[in-house]
């Protein structure tokens, strides 16, 4: 591909390079805490001023010692996964929380779709639905409690999508220093112990088809006719996955469509050679229609366009002055009030154009900064969909508040180093457009598809910072292409004199900085000690529990640290008394009755306690209970009337 690809090509990457600066900054300041974002520079000035040396230690190193120290560094990433699933389960609610109970139902051969009106509402996750309702089929016959095989599914997907990701770094990168870097990132930071590993969504099988996708497009052109069949073969299997599961997927197909009528028209060889893996592609695509109408038809899910949304709400909702972009609550309820889809339609004509003008043309060039900070911005994603752990270890809650502030530094200063990899690579591309003899068309490909992600979350759909995750393989691949290396990788120099003086002053600078920030490095107060938060949500009208008269619920909660705060969800107009007993004193507290919960503002001792509910009036009334068929929710049963419900809970939460 000679001079005017380079061009498109170059240019591309320096609207790439402009959008990994919004993300460097973005992670650097927020969330805003001085003494956190000092920690966060000094871990990039450290890392920027060791660079060259790592690099010449690890170019010394031989190929069968890298793999055993990657090897040694996915047994401990492994280790560490095994314990937190073990001990610190995470308590999950919202959408994620919902595929699940319905995929759980599903497996048990219960095909009703009216516990709510959620997939009525959102149907976008019904493929998903069906496709885990499928493995956990397959585990009901091993016996596995739901708890197990989503666990279990999650570890292999998740350690699948790491393991593939080193490999496709260390095949592309002719240094063993990024592999070693990426499997260090992926054992010290909370990516391979939190959202991915607790919460099983849409979002890592994203990541998996987009890692397979560049792998066989990487490799195809070495493959032999039967490696052709069967990379051929999973290709088309995850683009159909991953398109049925997370529809923006679709941003893949564009990136190729524009890709392939730029070779047709300057690079017919570059077309031969990946015309198959881009024929694949489409097919993937094609084929996701009627294989995600299947799965609905097997499933018997049938739209309701009472209550479904039209795609039109996610734009409008991105846009609302009073937020920030992302998914609003308010709006929903908004839109939720309106009967029927053709009403909202015609809701949404006239709201969505009236949102754009109140901003004016600044404001929406404003929320566009402002959606791509959220969306490379990394700080949030270990809480993603949990609301803390559902009781962890007494030794653990003692370091698990700065535990989780390190996790927030070593996520920020890896994606950072990340970011910044990028953009050097794509100034890089930018210089040398005009002597460079042509570039690797998979690699326009990679940073069109990155582009298109960042236009759709940035210029049309709403955002949050799990959606910008699929950048992980393909900027991964970026920086290990060789070709875009700078100087200073392919010979590592240590850094001179002024180097360390400036480094020397950063470190000063953001030392006092930190020194004399008023702000505490982390909080403690408001941090979940125990708790059971996974429910379907009244706003989604779920099916209540209703309870006869003088009827009593009770349940058992442990408390590993001291709380001061404790509450228990319920529904509206439920008129129960309540207490919490302290096993050990035998002391009762009273609940005191808010709009949405019974309360109590202490302070609790560790300890053994009893949460006690009580219908004292002479009617049945319905109360807010969460119950799933062999989905561990809480470590204690709850009782009604003495009877042991074991997957059944109260939505409650003790904080410090």
């Amino acid at each position: 591909m000679r001079s005017r690809k380079i061009n498109v090509t170059a240019t591309l990457g320096l609207l790439l390079a402009f959008a990994m600066l919004i993300g460097i900054v973005s992670n650097v300041v927020i969330p805003l805490n001085l003494k956190v974002t000092s920690l966060v520079l000094l871990g990039v000035i450290a890392a920027w001023y060791a660079k060259p040396i790592y690099l010449k230690w690890a170019g010394r190193l031989s190929e069968h010692q890298v793999t055993q120290i990657l090897i040694t560094i996915i047994g401990l990433m492994m280790i560490v996964q095994i314990w937190v699933l073990r001990f610190t389960p995470a308590t999950v609610y919202h959408d994620p929380f919902r595929v699940l109970v319905q995929a759980e139902q599903l497996s048990h051969g219960d095909f009703n779709w009216g516990e709510s009106v959620y997939f009525w509402r959102f149907p976008n996750n019904v493929s998903l639905t069906v496709l885990l309702s499928y493995w956990l089929r397959l585990t009901n016959l091993l016996h596995m409690s739901t708890s197990a095989s989503i666990h279990v599914l999650s570890f292999i997907m998740l350690d699948g999508f790491i393991v593939a990701i080193l490999r496709s770094v260390r095949r592309l990168s002719r240094q063993h220093g990024g592999v070693l870097l990426a499997g260090s990132f992926f054992l010290f930071s909370p990516f391979a112990y939190t959202y991915y590993l607790q919460v099983f969504y849409s979002d890592l099988p994203t990541l998996i088809c987009l890692g397979i996708t560049f792998n066989v497009l990487v490799g195809w052109h070495g493959f032999g006719r039967v490696k052709k069949i069967l990379a051929g073969t999973v290709l088309v299997l995850s683009i159909v996955i991953g398109e049925v599961v997370k529809p923006n997927l679709i941003v893949l197909l564009v990136a190729v469509a524009l890709l392939s009528i730029w070779l047709m028209t300057v690079d017919r060889k570059w077309l031969n050679i990946l015309k198959g893996p881009l024929i694949l592609i489409t097919l993937g695509f094609i084929l996701a229609g009627p294989v995600s109408a299947g799965l609905k038809s097997s499933s018997h899910f049938k739209n309701n366009n009472e209550y479904a949304f039209p795609t039109m709400h996610w734009v409008w909702m991105s846009y609302n002055p009073s937020a920030s972009g992302r998914y609003d609550f308010h709006d929903v309820l908004t839109l939720s009030s309106i009967q029927g889809k053709k009403a909202k339609q015609a809701y949404l004509k006239k709201a969505l154009p009236a949102r754009l003008k109140r901003l004016g043309p600044l404001g929406i060039v404003k929320r566009w900064f402002q959606k791509a900070g959220i969306l490379l911005n990394v700080s949030f994603m270990s809480r993603a969909y949990t609301g803390g752990f559902i009781s962890a270890p007494k030794l653990y809650q003692r370091v698990e508040v700065p535990l989780a502030v390190f996790g927030q530094i070593i996520m920020r200063i890896g994606f950072i180093l990340l970011y910044a990899e990028t953009l050097l690579r794509c100034l890089r591309l930018w210089r040398t457009r005009t002597v460079a003899p042509e570039v690797d068309p998979r690699l326009t490909l990679t940073i069109l598809t990155a582009l298109g992600y960042l236009a759709f979350h940035t210029l049309l759909w709403e955002t949050e910072s799990r959606y910008g995750q699929v950048m992980i393989p393909l900027l991964g691949i970026l920086c290990a292409v060789p070709s875009l290396a700078t100087t200073s990788e392919r010979q590592p120099i240590p850094r001179g004199h002024l180097a360390g003086m400036v480094s020397g002053l950063g470190v000063v600078a953001t030392l006092l900085v930190y020194i004399v920030s008023p702000q505490a490095l982390y909080q403690t107060r408001g941090v979940l000690v125990a708790g059971q938060l996974s429910q379907l949500s009244l706003q989604f009208d779920a099916r209540r529990t209703w309870v006869k008269p003088f009827d009593t619920l009770s349940q058992r909660v442990t408390l590993n640290h001291v709380a001061t705060h404790f509450s228990v969800s319920l529904a509206p107009a439920a008129e129960l008394s309540g207490y919490l007993v302290n096993e050990q004193t035998k002391q009762h507290y009273a609940l005191l009755r808010t709009e949405s919960a019974l309360v109590l503002t202490r302070p609790l001792k560790t300890g053994r306690y009893r949460i006690e509910l009580r219908n004292d009036l002479q009617r049945p009334q319905s109360v807010l209970l969460t119950k799933t068929r062999s989905y561990w929710l809480a470590p204690h049963p709850l009782y009604i009337n003495h009877q042991n419900h074991r997957y059944w809970s109260f939505v409650y939460e003790f904080l410090r």
